[in-house]
Parts: structure tokens; C-alpha cells; sequence
């Protein structure tokens, strides 16, 4: 599935290397992070969450998968998934992340996109077109795959200042 999201462009990845061992980043990551699972349906609504954990998702020793938690009031709903290893090189931790959007927002696009073409297919069947209809129909698809592109990014840059935050506290 990687390789679909490589291909539409909704896919990042990224290699950090800490200077921290794998096990106490680890445990740090636990810190800020609340056990969940990161299914469809989820039992814990993130507003819910207590306030200390910016993440959610799960830690294992060497591999994780998190998401960003988002908060009561919090516009920002395009919040991708953090998948990663963790492994250790000589007292340092390399840690390789993929970055990609969840099912929701997938199922999300694609169901904006599926009503913008049914709505251009019915609008140009008959004899008299509208191609104003036809330009916002294109431009609502178009801006949700941006906004997606854009989460999976911001997601990058804020991940990784977290890790070097994670690795440089005492």
C-alpha cells in the first residue's frame, strides 16, 4: 500500500539518528505517548486523553505506530501516522519513520472525489453545461489531496523536532 501512497504523493519518509540509547528513547516516547490502538473505531476519544500525552498509538521495544492526538478545539484533523523502527548503533539510536495518512481520511478524499465525479458526469450528460460547476467540483478534490500533502509534511517537521526534543532532555 506504500507504494500507492508513494505514487499520489501522500507518503514521507525519514532517518534520524539520536544520541540516545534505543531503550531510553523508547521509555521517553512512552512518556508523551497513551496506549491505544489506531483501528477505524476507537473506544477513547482523543479529547479525552489526558493533557501530558501528545501522542497515541503504540510502543513496542523496537518498532512503534503513533499518531498525533488532537485536541478539544483543535482545527488540525489531518494528523498522519507515524510508523517506525528503532534500532541501536553502537549506543546511538537510528530511528527510521514513514509517514503516511490514515484509513479515515483516505476513505475521506476518496468519497470526495467519487461525488465530485458523479456530480460532473450528471452535470455534463445534458445539453446545457455549466462549467463553473465543473471548476469548484475539481477544486474541492484538488484542495482536500493538498491539505492532505500538507498534513503528512507539517507531521514530518513536528515528529522530528520531537525526537531531537526527546534525545536532548535530560
Amino acid at each position: 500500500m506504500n507504494s500507492f501512497f508513494k505514487s499520489i504523493g501522500l507518503y514521507n519518509s525519514l532517518n534520524v539518528d539520536l544520541d540516545i540509547n534505543s531503550t531510553e528513547l523508547t521509555q521517553r516516547l512512552w512518556k508523551i505517548t497513551y496506549k491505544t490502538n489506531n483501528t477505524f473505531i476507537s473506544w477513547e476519544k482523543d479529547s479525552s486523553i489526558p493533557t501530558r500525552f501528545e501522542y497515541r498509538g503504540m510502543i513496542e521495544s523496537n518498532h512503534f505506530k503513533i499518531r498525533r492526538r488532537t485536541r478539544l478545539f483543535d482545527m488540525n484533523k489531518n494528523n498522519p501516522i507515524f510508523q517506525g523502527t528503532i534500532s541501536d548503533k553502537n549506543g546511538k539510536s537510528s530511528v527510521a519513520i514513514e509517514f503516511f495518512p490514515s484509513w479515515l481520511q483516505i476513505l475521506n478524499w476518496f468519497f470526495i472525489l467519487c461525488f465530485c465525479l458523479i456530480l460532473i458526469f450528471v452535470n455534463t450528460r445534458g445539453d446545457q453545461k455549466d462549467y463553473m460547476f465543473i471548476v469548484i467540483a475539481i477544486a474541492i478534490t484538488v484542495t482536500q489531496y493538498f491539505i492532505l500533502k500538507r498534513g503528512i509534511s507539517r507531521g514530518k517537521y513536528e515528529f522530528e523536532r520531537e525526537l531531537i526534543y526527546i534525545a536532548q532532555k535530560p
